[in-house]
């Protein structure tokens, strides 16, 4: 078989990790092609990503699109759809457009159906792990008619890509619940060591939670990478939260904490975490709380 074409919409951290981990195993052809090409000062580390990752970057989604058999959309859950209707007028029967956003099933089922008009296949994807770590090797679940075909060209270069039906919707439906815990838990933590940081004990609250947890096991790297990735990507975060109240809403089933957990993610989005760090995820907390001294101008 020969080896497939991938285009990909955006490169943020998600894109760039899986598309250097491809390119490393052997996956000759990625084009990628990302709105802020040529805007600072977003070209800058767009530039930086693609030269890293030997990928192509297109000026434009058509280009991107007629470069490639696989089109993948790694941006956020909100421009999910609107990119859909974006690419749909380029893409063409044979083709597979695979949507790795985190979206509820119900936006994945709408982009699903605009990708029909085209002809081209639609694979919805959920993402189960934070791609910085494993990189293109991180845990997939797949659905769509052929996330089968997508799975065995892509592992084929590394990837772990686990096909679970043909029902799109079902991979982000897994992906939105399991979001319920993972999301509130890095925000929870947040607040845990800000109040501590207030008088002092942040070191002590930590100790004590990593007691608790492990039993003596180190979570503390685990635990920098969490809190530096939740501040820097909060806002993305925050519509990944409102896809799931949307699934919880639709079930009629209770969502307090999850209500919670978006406006925490609100706040980080306001105190501006991610300007301030210039996009980078912070690799210690305590450059998290040194930052939140300096922006708020108050001292424990």
């Amino acid at each position: 078989m020969e080896q497939p074409r991938l285009g990909i919409i955006g490169m943020g951290e998600a894109a760039f990790n899986i598309a250097k981990g491809l390119k490393q195993e052997g996956l000759a052809t990625i084009t990628a092609y990302d709105k802020f090409w040529n805007s600072e000062p977003q070209a800058a580390l767009i530039t930086k990503r693609a030269a890293e990752a030997g990928v192509t970057l297109a000026k434009s989604m058509e280009e991107m699109i007629r470069a490639s058999d696989v089109v993948m959309s790694a941006v956020s859950a909100n421009m999910a759809v609107p990119l859909a209707k974006e690419a749909t007028p380029f893409l063409r029967k044979g083709q597979c457009y695979v949507d790795i956003n985190a979206a509820s099933p119900m936006t994945k089922e709408e982009a699903a159906a605009i990708v029909a008009q085209s002809g081209a296949a639609f694979v919805d994807v959920a993402v189960m792990g934070p791609v910085p770590n494993y990189g293109h090797k991180v845990p997939i679940l797949a659905c769509g008619g052929e996330a089968e075909a997508f799975a065995e060209a892509f592992n084929r270069f590394g990837m772990v890509i686990t096909p679970i039906g043909e029902k799109v919707g079902s991979a982000s439906a897994l992906k939105m619940f399991r979001s319920i815990f993972m999301k509130g838990f890095v925000m929870l933590l947040l607040e845990s060591v800000i109040a501590g940081h207030r008088y002092g004990v942040e070191d002590q609250v930590l100790d004590s939670i990593e007691e608790t947890l492990t039993e003596g096991t180190s979570l503390r790297e685990m635990i920098h990478g969490l809190l530096g990735r939740g501040v820097i990507h909060s806002e993305r975060r925050e519509h990944e939260m409102d896809e799931v109240l949307s699934t919880l809403a639709s079930l009629k089933m209770d969502h307090i904490m999850s209500t919670a957990s978006k406006q925490k993610l609100r706040w980080c989005t306001e105190m501006k975490f991610r300007e301030y760090f210039k996009g980078v995820p912070p690799k210690d907390l305590h450059e998290i709380l040194a930052a939140f001294d300096e922006m708020t101008g108050q001292t424990r």
